[in-house]
């Protein structure tokens, strides 16, 4: 239609962003978790090396991106404050959640010195 404005849709893209995120990362939970003890050092090799590419690169990756998507839905009139603050809290907590993760993690290693 000529004269038309697409509306923008950064907010919706930050949910999406975040729920496809949390849905991703239950695949590498799922395998880690289900996996018998007696697979393969191979198998455990592989999925060992999903999980650390879902949640050390993957996942923050789309959080953070989501982050900045809500952001810029925040700033544009034509596009829905409610789902980019949505989307902003969502990727937000992940990221939080993620780091408190990783910094428990760093606490820990001197007990395996």
């Amino acid at each position: 239609m000529p004269g038309a404005v697409a509306r923008k849709t950064f907010g919706k893209r930050s949910v999406i962003l975040a729920l496809s995120a949390f849905a991703a990362g239950t695949l590498p939970i799922t395998i880690l978790v289900a996996m018998p003890s007696d697979t393969s050092q191979l198998v455990q090799n592989i999925a060992t090396g999903l999980f650390m590419a879902v949640f050390l690169l993957a996942a923050p990756l789309a959080h953070i991106t989501g982050v900045v998507f809500g952001i810029m839905a925040l700033a544009c009139s034509d596009d829905s404050r409610s789902l980019g603050l949505l989307g902003i809290i969502l990727n937000g907590l992940s990221v939080m959640a993620g780091l408190g993760v990783l910094a428990a993690m760093a606490s820990t290693i001197g007990a395996f010195t």
